[in-house]
């Protein structure tokens, strides 16, 4: 690798590493991958228009095809917490289904004004407060699916050229087309949070004074939990993972009858000395598989993340099948 490769991927790291995790930015490059896919546009089509720059409103890495955009995420300090976005274009027609009309996850939505010489009604630019809610959306609903190709080729036939083409940065398309290349940029952004293999901090087992009251609750300090609270919460979800549902009784007999691990909705890392824990409302049982993969990024995934990583892999094996 060059020098100057070197330095490419070094600049490219520290833009995108205001995203929450390696899996979240990989994600939405992804998505943006199946926009190129969906449009057939190349790096050298002067529709195009990719950046890494921020925009003013806060809007990352954003996609314009023809002046508009089709697709960027936002960073937004919500009650002083950094809260992540994603905001796709959909056709106009998208106020009458109902999946995009209900969808919790949908924060805000927009409708573009029309550009000089369209007359027909423009899209509507959707922002998601969940992306892997709104991978799978689309992923798992022909017609949300359809309605986000339909305003994709519309805006590729709206015109033959974009004025934004001169902000266009072609190693931009090449970390979103090449895997080998955007793999190598991640290290680079995220090699300080990699995950590490081993007992997670939830499985560390310390017995504590548990008592009764009108809530049911342990004292627990940075690395304690009590194994009292774990079977308190499972005695009440079961020994099922929340996540994915599976129990080891049904697949490994009596053997696994009763394993499962318990999460901690709330990281231990981030509360005292001494935090009152409620076994129901503060913990669920997950299997191992599923455990792990929440704790892949810190903060942790929530359970609801995980669920929508699983459904949306769910239904892209589907379709691949």
């Amino acid at each position: 690798m060059t020098t100057n490769d070197d330095e490419i991927q070094e600049r490219f790291a520290q833009k995108i590493k205001f995203a929450p995790s390696r899996e979240w930015v990989n994600s939405y490059f992804d998505l943006v991958k199946q926009v190129l896919d969906v449009t057939g546009l190349q790096n050298d089509n002067p529709r195009l228009t990719m950046s890494l720059s921020p925009h003013k409103t806060s809007w990352h890495f954003p996609v314009s095809i023809n002046f508009r955009y089709v697709i960027a995420m936002q960073k937004r300090k919500i009650d002083g917490q950094d809260k992540y976005f994603v905001g796709l274009i959909f056709a106009s027609y998208c106020r009458d289904i109902p999946e995009l009309s209900r969808d919790r996850h949908i924060k805000e939505s927009w409708k573009f004004s029309n550009l000089r010489g369209e007359f027909s009604e423009p899209p509507y630019f959707l922002r998601f407060d969940n992306l892997y809610e709104a991978a799978s959306l689309i992923a798992s609903s022909e017609q949300v699916k359809q309605c986000w190709h339909d305003s994709l080729i519309a805006e590729v036939n709206r015109a033959k050229a974009s004025t934004f083409r001169k902000f266009h940065q072609p190693k931009v398309y090449k970390l979103v087309t090449d895997k080998n290349f955007r793999a190598e940029v991640l290290d680079v952004a995220y090699s300080e949070s990699k995950p590490i293999l081993g007992l997670l901090p939830d499985e560390i087992d310390e017995p504590q004074e548990f008592y009764e009251g009108a809530v049911k609750s342990i004292k627990v300090n940075a690395f304690e939990r009590s194994q009292k609270a774990r079977n308190t919460c499972v005695e009440h979800y079961g020994a099922r993972c929340e996540i994915c549902n599976m129990a080891f009784e049904s697949r490994y007999g009596e053997v696994g009858k009763g394993f499962i691990h318990v999460h901690h909705l709330k990281p231990l890392g981030e509360i005292g000395a001494e935090y009152e824990v409620d076994p129901i409302n503060d913990l669920r049982p997950v299997c191992p598989n599923c455990h792990a993969i929440l704790h892949m990024r810190k903060p942790p995934y929530s359970i609801d993340e995980v669920k929508a990583m699983i459904k949306a892999q769910e239904s892209y094996s589907g379709q691949v099948a």
